[in-house]
């Protein structure tokens, strides 16, 4: 089941962010989620 959250960041990131899902296709919550993804796996959370 997928929830809707809000998050707040620092306007460079979401630049930046904004600007890899246009080259990518990928869509912004994607990239989001697969970063979450990482940094739990890192710290054994996932």
């Amino acid at each position: 089941m997928r929830k809707q959250a809000t998050f707040t960041l620092e306007e460079e990131l979401l630049d930046k962010l904004k600007e890899l899902s246009k080259e990518t296709y990928i869509p912004q919550a994607r990239i989001v989620e697969l970063g979450i993804k990482e940094i739990l796996k890192k710290y054994n959370k996932g």
